[in-house]
């Protein structure tokens, strides 16, 4: 009988030009695992933790179901030996000089060179993610990541002098992330001098391995601690004494709950949320090259998330039967399957994105699969879906991995349009031959990253991060730094969390302000209007109330504003927004010199409001002077901020420094004028427009500089509205189109803030009601107020064909 040949032979091969298959050994990983009697713990301080009575969950291939081994669940308790240890080891890690924690660094860096086998092979093995986008990219960039920032820490006492490590940072990861989500964070934290605790999900061993290969070094144990546990953790390991950071990463809902359950405990909140990612595709773009750019974005495992297309009509029909045939030829299979495009991302990836095109289906859209994708569970094949009413909910929704959501536009304008018009604002790629249009495109669009004429590339130099609901967080460089590190005359921010604050009826009911009986003293000045749209105006109640001099006296009456009054002058500051961006930074400059000038012709009216505050008068014209020296100082330096590097081979990166859109300031009691001013004129230099809430305790000096911005200013450029700080903070907070908010008053406010955030996942900047030494440079213009003014958007140009 003739022998069955169990492979095709060679001329089978040529004629069918079929792949076979690149099986990858785990044989490394199962012997890491054996060295740990497959029941995986804790790894703190230095050496593994395997608490007794502790629930444990089962660690199985995402594919087979193979049981691979048990991974034990954290508790509080664990919590607190981790946090506990990191705080020991910061004691002496933020001692060294940065030149031994680069020494430090490097050899993490070579430690992972010499396992990089067992981290691709483990990483690989644990998510179901494609082997080659981990063993050719990830932890080779991972060993970048650590040489970039080892060098970083080797010039930071001079490069970063005035700041200091934050101290204890907590890291949140989801069910989702990737080995390398990990090393984007770990690797600044660490080189500037802080520790950390990562509480991963359940079955995740790469940190693990990655905490043992920084342990096994010996030399500093306790600065990386990794607990395996569920997300509900988060808020136990935030809310311990000496954590005085948390970034997460996750999903919208989960940083909006965190958001909220963080509120008041002192600790920065970063967030980098979401996964999707955007491509706009024009009519003059290689369409052959944006396609390979939209199976790279979607689907080479390279990306966490789905992808929305955005195509110009002229190229929609070519564009999809080039996208189609593409499809066609995608290949799924086993992750440490060498040759495979796509692995599998487990049950609950399949499911999410089952049921968005069940949805989808349901509101009219056509869905296109293709691909050699194996049809059991949980494979899920390379989607493309199409033809979606625009007002569908899942128009808005996220993109799950490994869809794909193409729309048609007809003009640039729509396209910005409907790619802004999401709450999401990671990342996006334009392609477009035409360099002139792809630079506006990506200038315009309202995300934190822009590749042209590609997608995903990344180095360890270039700032990656998002705006609106993706985050205001950063990683990678001179942006990634300053995510864990403050001002050295800024302390440690301490708890301000009180439990009888009530969020429903803080500041929603306003406190009488009618004087008790009849006027007394000199006569009092007339009342002044809230300042909207560029003059001043009744307020909507039609009511004001009374300022107190001093001495017990009625000094004059400010306008009681309310939220009808927010939502105006919301309206009118985003009106004129878009003038206001394109202004140069000369012409800007130019404003706030002419506003300097004006401030000082009024000196002795300013300085007279002041002391009748009970301000003796020589410090209430000191007050005067730094005002005016603060507009000077800010108009001189011309705030931008655009810097050109290169990213290696990969071509320039511009560093822009854009905006925040609609900022609302609540200005503090303490150095009325002084603060007032301080704020705006950091605001307005990087181009805001602003709605401010004067001093509630002395706020005649800020109106009396409105009346010259009224001259000056473009109208709505500033709003200043006058009332109960409680009240106008409460409908400032809340408001949906303002997108950042600073505030300077009570412990209260400032965790009400923090709290109602959440809403739209406005960047906020409180004080947790600690008072600010507003005469000081370092305080009142340091260098924390350039980076809390603008966000960073790296606008990639690579080179070649």
């Amino acid at each position: 009988m003739a022998a069955t040949r169990a492979r095709p032979q060679t001329r089978e091969i040529f004629t069918t030009m079929e792949y076979g298959p690149v099986p990858e050994s785990h044989a490394c990983a199962l012997a890491w695992l054996d060295t740990q009697d497959r029941h995986l713990g804790h790894y703190i301080n230095g050496k593994w933790l395997k608490p007794e009575h502790r629930s444990s969950v089962p660690w199985q291939d995402p594919i087979t179901g193979e049981s691979l081994a048990s991974c034990l669940q954290a508790q509080a308790e664990d919590v607190a030996v981790a946090v506990e240890a990191a705080k020991v080891a910061f004691e002496n890690w933020s001692s060294l000089t940065g030149a031994l924690r680069a020494q430090h660094l490097t050899r993490l860096a070579k430690m992972i060179q010499k396992h990089q086998r067992l981290l691709w092979t483990l990483e690989s093995l644990a998510t179901g993610r494609a082997v080659r986008e981990i063993r050719d990219r990830e932890v080779p960039l991972a060993q970048q990541l650590l040489q970039y920032h080892a060098g970083q820490a080797h010039t930071q006492e001079k490069a970063l002098a005035g700041w200091e490590p934050v101290g204890v940072v907590g890291l949140i990861l989801p069910a989702t992330f990737s080995f390398l989500e990990m090393m984007w964070r770990i690797c600044p934290a660490l080189a500037m001098g802080c520790t950390v605790v990562a509480l991963v999900p359940p079955a995740s061993p790469t940190p693990l391995l990655l905490a043992q290969l920084a342990g096994e070094l010996g030399s500093f144990p306790g600065i990386l601690n990794v607990l395996s546990g569920p997300v509900s953790l988060g808020p136990v390991l935030a809310s311990q004494p000496g954590v005085q950071k948390v970034a997460f990463c996750g999903a919208v809902e989960e940083g909006r709950s965190l958001r909220q359950t963080l509120a008041g405990g002192g600790a920065e909140l970063a967030l980098a949320l979401g996964s999707e990612s955007l491509l706009l595709l024009t009519d003059t773009a290689d369409v052959d090259s944006a396609v390979e750019g939209i199976v790279d974005a979607a689907w080479s495992d390279r990306s966490l998330g789905g992808l929305r297309l955005l195509v110009q009509e002229s190229v929609w029909d070519k564009t999809m039967r080039r996208l189609q045939a593409r499809m066609r030829q995608l290949r799924a299979g086993r992750g440490l399957d060498g040759a495979v495009d796509m692995g599998a991302r487990g049950a609950a990836a399949h499911d999410l994105a089952q049921c968005y095109v069940h949805e989808a289906q349901s509101q009219g859209a056509q869905v296109f699969q293709a691909g050699d994708v194996p049809t059991k569970n949980p494979f899920f094949p390379p989607t493309l879906i199409s033809n979606l009413p625009p007002a569908a909910p899942c128009a808005q929704a996220e993109v799950p991995w490994p869809l794909v959501v193409a729309s048609p536009f007809r003009t640039a304008k729509e396209a910005l349009a409907m790619a802004n018009g999401t709450p999401r604002g990671g990342s996006a790629s334009v392609w477009s031959e035409r360099l002139g249009q792809a630079l506006e495109l990506g200038y315009r669009l309202q995300v934190g990253t822009v590749w042209i004429n590609a997608h995903g590339l990344s180095d360890p130099a270039v700032p990656t991060g998002g705006c609106k609901e993706s985050g205001s967080s950063w990683h990678g460089g001179p942006d990634g730094f300053y995510e864990y590190l403050r001002p050295s005359t800024t302390p440690a921010q301490l708890p301000y969390l009180s439990e009888s604050l009530n969020y429903d009826t803080f500041g929603l009911a306003m406190p009488s302000t009618l004087p008790a009986g009849p006027e007394t003293g000199p006569r009092p000045l007339p009342p002044y209007g809230l300042f909207v749209g560029g003059r001043f105006q009744a307020p909507g109640a039609r009511s004001s109330r009374p300022i107190w001099d001093s001495y017990g006296s009625i000094h004059g009456y400010m306008a009681e504003g309310g939220a009808k009054d927010i939502r105006g002058a919301v309206e009118a500051a985003h009106q004129v927004a878009p003038g206001w961006v394109g202004q140069s930074p000369a012409a800007r400059a130019a404003l706030l010199w002419a506003l300097a000038a004006a401030l000082e012709r009024r000196e002795s009216t300013l300085a007279a409001r002041l002391e009748r505050q009970g301000v003796e008068l020589k410090t209430a014209k000191v007050e005067v002077e730094l005002s005016v020296g603060r507009l000077r100082a800010w108009g001189a330096l011309q705030a931008q901020g655009h810097t050109l590097q290169a990213a290696g081979l990969q071509g320039p990166v511009l560093r822009l420094r854009e905006p925040l859109g609609v900022l609302a300031i609540v200005c503090p009691d303490e150095w009325p004028l002084l603060a007032f001013v301080s704020l705006l004129a950091a605001a307005l230099a990087y181009g805001n427009t602003l709605v401010m809430v004067p001093s509630g305790a002395c706020p005649l000096p800020a109106l009396e500089v409105c009346q010259d911005m009224a001259t000056l200013f473009p109208a709505g450029l500033v709003n200043v509205v006058t009332g109960d700080r409680d009240h106008l903070t409460r409908c400032l907070v809340l408001h949906q189109d303002i997108q950042a908010l600073w505030y300077f008053g009570s412990a209260q406010g400032s965790q009400f803030v923090e709290w109602a955030s959440a809403g739209n996942l406005k960047s906020v900047w409180v004080n947790g009601g600690c008072r600010r030494a507003w005469d000081q440079e370092a305080e009142g213009a340091g260098p924390e107020f350039r980076l809390r003014a603008a966000r960073t958007k790296a606008l990639w140009l690579p080179m070649g064909d």
